[in-house]
């Protein structure tokens, strides 16, 4: 490609997106409106595939065997296949106020979108429509593919997918993430499992007939300790996290005759995930053992590590320099200004990047510090390790 050409191709991509500002900010507020948890996201995939069929992609609904997942296609023969991968699904807990710059919520404890899946979903589709208009008034060859993705907070509906070969023929697929910084990281992920914990026991009076009961409750806390433990004795690029999903009841007067606890395990490498994985089995059976309850250990998920890819990265940069940052409005920048005195914690986030930088990355990153917003495109960094 000339070029002309080229330069021609990206100020109409770009052009196509701004002239539609409208339709895609009217997609994400609906999304944001109706939060829903992972493979759980019905209205938002559905909104999501109406708008895929009237930018002239023909559909394909529940795929992977997942009821929320979906793959929009458009092709003209011939050429590369490209996939743009959307995510749409809410976290618990976040329920808030659409322009409300502290926490207010909508519904008591609802769920809300804490990461801009309301836009991530979004963005990819107009980036997406705004290639294969290019392709229609170009001629040029190709095949493109829009993901819906879901469950990504903690379901990872992608491994689910990869598994039933959804992603088959793609030469490349892209994505995005909202970010305090604007920038193509090259950055692999750690690989993880995650698997719930459910202890049963017996129930029992605490204080008339405590000697009767066999108590979930203790068990998942005697886990809990055990594994803290263990951190000492992994590599320490190994990670694990848990969370207490179940405490067997509000009454304290009460043996708690069932308890769960939610794990997420990571490690540089499957094999390590794995390693570890059977150690805190272990644990687990032997909290179970010690309290005279029984475990039953449920597989979530699984994840391998991603291994980023230089040449792709390289072309995204170079690409986002070129079509350069959106001027913000100065109501815009009101906004963005009263979200930042609400998160103190934001400067701990830009130094998060930086750590994960060459030193000279590191100095760039460091003088956005004090910016309401990233004001220019970070440079890209290809040495940047795995998390």
């Amino acid at each position: 490609m000339g070029k002309n050409v080229e330069q021609t191709g990206k100020k109409d991509i770009a052009g196509f997106i701004e002239e539609r500002n409208g339709v895609f900010t009217t997609l994400s507020d609906a999304i944001w409106d109706e939060p829903e948890t992972a493979f759980a996201e019905t209205n938002a995939a559905s909104a999501l595939s109406r708008a895929l069929e009237t930018f002239g992609f023909s559909v394909e609904r529940g795929i992977g065997g997942l009821s929320t997942a979906f793959c929009g296609t458009f092709s003209t023969g011939g050429g590369p296949v490209v996939g743009f991968l959307g995510e749409y699904d809410a976290l618990f807990n976040m329920s808030q106020k659409p322009g409300a710059t502290k926490k207010e919520e909508i519904v008591s404890g609802g769920c809300g979108h804490g990461c801009g899946h309301n836009l991530l979903g979004v963005a990819s589709l107009a980036a997406a429509a705004a290639v294969v208009e290019f392709m229609k008034k170009s001629g040029k060859g190709g095949t493109v593919k829009y993901f819906g993705c879901p469950g990504e907070e903690g379901g990872s509906g992608k491994a689910f997918m990869a598994k039933e070969g959804v992603f088959d023929g793609l030469d490349a697929a892209i994505t995005w993430h909202p970010s305090p910084i604007n920038s193509v990281v090259h950055l692999g992920t750690l690989a993880n499992y995650q698997v719930l914990y459910k202890f049963k026991g017996v129930s029992a009076h605490a204080a008339g007939a405590p000697h009767l009961g066999r108590s979930a409750l203790d068990a998942a806390e005697l886990m809990n300790v055990g594994v803290n433990f263990l951190r000492e004795h992994v590599p320490s690029d190994a990670r694990f996290h848990y969370a207490i999903t179940n405490s067997g009841g509000r009454s304290p007067n009460v043996v708690q005759a069932e308890a769960g606890v939610l794990y997420l395990i990571r490690a540089p490498k499957l094999e390590g995930v794995e390693d570890i994985y059977r150690r805190i089995n272990k644990i687990a059976q032997g909290a179970a053992m010690m309290t005279e309850t029984e475990v039953e250990i449920v597989f979530v998920k699984a994840c391998a590590n991603v291994i980023p890819n230089n040449a792709i990265s390289e072309c995204l940069y170079e690409n986002l320099k070129a079509v350069g940052l959106p001027r913000y409005t100065e109501e815009e920048l009101r906004l963005a200004r009263g979200i930042r005195e609400s998160l103190p914690h934001l400067s701990q986030d830009l130094e998060t990047f930086s750590n994960l930088s060459g030193r000279a990355l590191a100095e760039e990153i460091a003088l956005l510090k004090d910016k309401v917003l990233c004001d220019k495109v970070v440079t890209y960094d290809p040495g940047l390790p795995e998390r």
